[in-house]
């Protein structure tokens, strides 16, 4: 993953600003949906249900929980961003850590959040210009930039008390050096990459990816071409309508940038808030 990171911020030196567009959105289209795609499924696993009646139950209350959410961001935009951001930020940590310690518990909660912050934190302070302004946009709301720091040194405290705490504890299952190693890439991705190349090279090579093969393994019990081959298959419809969804947005809304990205954050947000309680399930099990 460190190479592909240094490999991804390589080959921006060669690309102009509409081509590493380009390039971002298809790998978030790609990989980043691709890897929420079969929630349905995973219900299914986790649960041991797999009849019509219970297929059709699930996606009901997949759907409805994406209709609240969007009806929460058109109607508190504010309240909706951060509890998107905090949800997104606990997912991600959650995705990084679940194997790496040995808790699960309302401790392990924090812990995951506070890392999940650190990673958003350190991207909108080297976007703060950038970052604002589209939170402006999705929420009419004026964020100071000073913000990002505060939140970075908050979320870096407490992510480093407890980091602390679970090695004194004897709880960290991997290596504590190369954890603070994988930030120091993170720090070095973000400074150096535009906000959208950076957070879409993060999305997918170190949450997205790392996710696909974690379901894989659950699904199928192993890491092979027929395992990925029955993941696409069952998660394909699901990712197409998506697509077709965005690619009719971005068609209708040409010329219109700060619309599209508003509406790419509530889609992104709405489909977020499931796929998290799914694999939070999934990792409880």
């Amino acid at each position: 993953m460190i190479v592909s990171t240094f490999f991804t911020l390589w080959l921006a030196v060669f690309m102009d600003n509409e081509v590493e567009a380009i390039l971002s959105y298809f790998f978030v289209f790609s990989f980043g949906i691709m890897h929420g795609a079969n929630d349905l499924k995973l219900i299914q696993q986790t649960t041991g249900l797999g009849t019509r009646t219970f297929y059709f139950r699930a996606l009901f209350s997949y759907l409805l929980v994406i209709g609240i959410i969007a009806l929460f961001f058109s109607l508190v935009p504010v309240l909706a961003l951060a509890f998107f951001i905090l949800a997104s930020a606990y997912h991600f940590g959650e995705q990084h850590w679940v194997s790496r310690i040995s808790l699960k518990n309302a401790f392990s909660v924090i812990f995951y959040t506070a890392y999940g912050l650190i990673i958003f934190f350190l991207l909108f302070y080297f976007h703060a210009v950038e970052v604002s302004q589209i939170i402006f946009d999705v929420t009419e709301f004026a964020i100071p930039e000073a913000f990002y720091l505060y939140g970075l040194l908050a979320s870096g405290f407490i992510f480093l008390a407890m980091l602390g705490w679970i090695v004194i504890k004897g709880h960290l299952v991997t290596h504590v050096f190369e954890e603070l190693f994988y930030l120091l890439v993170f720090y070095i991705l973000f400074q150096s990459a535009s906000l959208l190349w950076g957070f879409s090279i993060y999305f997918v090579i170190w949450h997205s990816i790392p996710s696909l093969l974690d379901q894989l393994q659950f699904l199928s019990g192993e890491i092979s071409k027929q395992a990925i081959w029955a993941y696409c298959k069952s998660s394909f419809l699901y990712w197409l309508a998506s697509l077709i969804g965005l690619g009719g947005l971005f068609y209708l809304l040409q010329g219109q940038d700060k619309l599209f990205i508003s509406i790419l954050i509530y889609f992104l947000a709405a489909i977020t808030f499931p796929h998290v309680l799914v694999m939070n399930k999934l990792n409880k099990g």
